[in-house]
């Protein structure tokens, strides 16, 4: 008798994966592929940080801070990183384009480790700077890092990213 009841449960379990399965593939698809992605109707902030740091120096020497933006959805989004020095001036006012699941480079200025899709503020000195990053959508995923700009694999100190306007069904 508990031979039966194990084989039924055993072809029991077998015939529910596949709906266990569809179901984690949608949520998959709904959160890595942007079947729904969260837009705002303009800019807004996705994520502030205090800790920018660029000694001026030239590309590839120096400290500089480097930012890493992924568009997790369907369609191209903006992002805006807006660097301000110590003093509260900005050093740096730029909006970009990234294409669907890109990840775009900024840093302060150019460093060996990264392949930058721009340059922020070369040849500016920022000293316990702040930045504001902002998006067309929650639906971007943001790193930054101040380090050393001569080296590879790079050497530095990861900013502690504040997340404004989360990602839908995410706790950050």
């Amino acid at each position: 008798m508990s031979r039966i009841k194990l084989v039924i449960a055993a072809a029991a379990f077998v015939l529910s994966l596949p709906a266990v399965a569809g179901a984690a593939d949608r949520a998959t698809v709904s959160r890595n592929q942007g079947a729904s992605p969260s837009a705002f109707p303009n800019l807004s902030t996705i994520y502030v940080a205090s800790g920018v740091r660029d000694n001026g120096g030239a590309i590839n020497t120096g400290v500089a801070t480097s930012f890493h933006c992924t568009n997790w959805t369907a369609t191209t989004q903006q992002i805006r990183i807006v660097v301000r020095n110590f003093d509260g001036s900005i050093t740096s006012n730029n909006t970009f384009f990234v294409l669907s699941l890109r990840t775009h480079t900024a840093s302060t200025h150019g460093t060996v480790a990264y392949n930058e899709d721009a340059f922020l503020s070369t040849g500016t000195v920022i000293e316990q700077g702040s930045v504001v990053l902002m998006a067309t959508s929650s639906n971007i995923s943001c790193t930054a890092s101040v380090v050393d700009a001569s080296l590879v694999p790079p050497d530095g100190v990861d900013l502690h990213l504040i997340r404004f306007n989360e990602w839908p069904g995410s706790q950050e």
